[in-house]
């Protein structure tokens, strides 16, 4: 059975179950019984329950969709921030071509590019790829970082309110899983989306955040 509301508030060793559920990020199991190993927002998804942290560290996985900023280049590679704690790096050779162009000149320091983690190594090296549709440098758009409650909400929970978001709006939006989000439109229209992204963030935990968001995207 379960001892928890899903999006209830927990602190570390609430216990959340006895049932056979899968673990998710945050939890763990002793004796038959799954606990938080954290303080955050209980996320139940089929037969997954997980803890969502207030406050978190992205740590990269295989696959991720994140965005980053290029902040230092050798002969070999950039280096590019991740909002993390770790650097990620990419390889020139994601760009290199038989003409050997100068890869400064394709991408720069301070560059915000859209990028898939590669590998995460033994020592949490962080090897990205730009090797995939629609991945690559922004030429424009505004960049907002949100906390971790946000992006699991508009990313995995309710994606259909980002793609929503987007319609109602006339924007384009990329949630990424480092806590960036991307958006790109006529002003007026990203500066309502920024207004719900504010009320997601003041009021991550609700019941009722989807029909509100719901409610402001219809009367945007």
């Amino acid at each position: 059975m379960m001892f928890v509301d899903n999006k209830e508030i927990v602190l570390p060793g609430h216990l959340l179950s006895d049932s056979n559920l899968t673990l998710g990020r945050g939890t763990f199991r002793e004796d038959g019984k799954i606990y938080s190993n954290m303080t955050g927002i209980v996320f139940l998804d089929s037969d997954t329950i997980s803890v969502i942290p207030f406050k978190y560290t992205y740590k990269p996985k295989y696959g991720d969709l994140i965005i980053g900023r290029v902040t230092s280049s050798s002969y070999s590679s950039w280096t590019i921030n991740i909002n993390s704690t770790y650097q990620g790096y990419l390889s020139t050779s994601e760009l290199y071509d038989k003409n050997e162009q100068n890869m400064n000149q394709i991408i720069n320091i301070k560059d915000i590019l859209l990028l898939r983690v590669a590998q995460v190594d033994e020592i949490n090296r962080v090897k990205l790829t730009i090797r995939s549709h629609g991945l690559g440098k922004f030429n424009q758009g505004t960049i907002v970082r949100v906390k971790q409650p946000t992006v699991h909400f508009l990313s995995e929970e309710n994606a259909f309110l980002t793609s929503m978001i987007q319609e109602y709006t006339c924007t384009d939006m990329i949630v990424a899983k480092n806590g960036l989000i991307w958006i790109n439109g006529l002003k007026e229209n990203v500066d309502k989306i920024l207004k719900i992204i504010e009320e997601i963030e003041n009021q991550p935990f609700k019941h009722n955040l989807i029909k509100i968001v719901q409610s402001k995207i219809m009367n945007l």
